[in-house]
């Protein structure tokens, strides 16, 4: 193969960026493309990557709906004609990316927000997949439920064992730089990184990191950044305060410089750790003042 299509196993390959992509080759010329990138340009990268080696994409499988994961696919449906797949609720957002920012800022969101960050452009979804056996051609794929990170993510496992992992977990050096790791849903990706603990599979392919034959170290370091995070809250909050205070105190902690897309995101991501946190009874909410606000309980 070129030097854009790097081997991970048997007919498994990728091709390494920001966000990696996964390739898996059957039937000699067909391929599926594992998430897109974040625009265009990674599009082309990746139709270029295939055309070179007299590969045709029949199939594209977006793990979650954030924005850097299918921003390559129109491009590629447009030259390949390929179908893409994804699970409804991430379907959903793909086909009508508004609704990224729309829930992060709680409504219409402002101009600052309708982003290509936060807003990838509107493509379609032709088959709407659930965790379990999929089949593409020849080809036989297993759909691992890897929710946590986004309410619908998914992992895909190639024959060859090989997971693309997408962003059920974080590697070291972003845990290091983003300390509040973007989690939607604390308690199921709590869930998540337990189970992938006790998978065995060839290698990992992370969207954002490094190729790895084991993960139980990197999964271990996730805990304890969202243990970290959760037990930050739990001294902030021997007095009550509210979302923002709380977002503020992290933020100046942490030193985090703050620009729309991050200062909203943290805010969602805090909404997840308050909600687990509330439901698990570690935490107490009420109306204070006028004001929603969070206290250990």
């Amino acid at each position: 193969m070129g030097e854009l299509l790097k081997k991970i196993e048997g007919n498994t390959y990728y091709i390494k960026g920001a966000v990696n992509t996964c390739i898996y080759i059957y039937d000699q010329k067909n391929c599926v493309v594992v998430d897109t990138g974040s625009d265009e340009d990674w599009g082309r990268k990746i139709y270029r990557a295939l055309e070179s080696e007299g590969l045709e994409a029949k199939m594209i499988i977006n793990t979650h709906s954030h924005a850097d994961h299918f921003g390559g696919n129109r491009f590629l449906v447009k030259k390949t004609g390929a179908d893409v797949a994804a699970t409804a609720i991430e379907a959903a957002i793909i086909s009508n990316p508004y609704l990224e920012p729309f829930y992060l800022y709680s409504a219409h969101p402002p101009k600052a927000l309708q982003n290509k960050f936060l807003m990838g452009k509107a493509g379609r979804v032709d088959r709407i997949i659930e965790p379990g056996q999929f089949h593409v051609g020849s080809a036989q794929l297993d759909i691992v439920d890897l929710r946590g990170h986004s309410p619908g993510q998914i992992g895909v496992v190639t024959p060859d064992r090989v997971m693309m992992t997408a962003d059920a977990y974080f590697s070291a050096h972003i845990t290091e730089k983003y300390k509040l790791l973007y989690f939607t849903n604390i308690g199921d990706t709590l869930d998540t990184l337990e189970k992938l603990k006790s998978t065995d599979y060839s290698y990992y392919l992370p969207c954002h990191g490094d190729l790895d034959s084991s993960i139980e170290e990197v999964i271990d370091i996730n805990l304890k950044a969202i243990n970290e995070i959760m037990d930050i809250l739990r001294w902030e909050l021997v007095r009550p305060k509210t979302r923002e205070e709380l977002a503020a105190g992290i933020s100046k902690k942490y030193n985090f410089n703050l620009n729309p897309n991050q200062y909203y995101l943290n805010q969602s991501c805090l909404s997840a750790y308050l909600s687990y946190m509330t439901d698990k009874g570690i935490l107490k909410s009420y109306i204070e003042d006028h004001r929603m606000v969070w206290t250990v309980d």
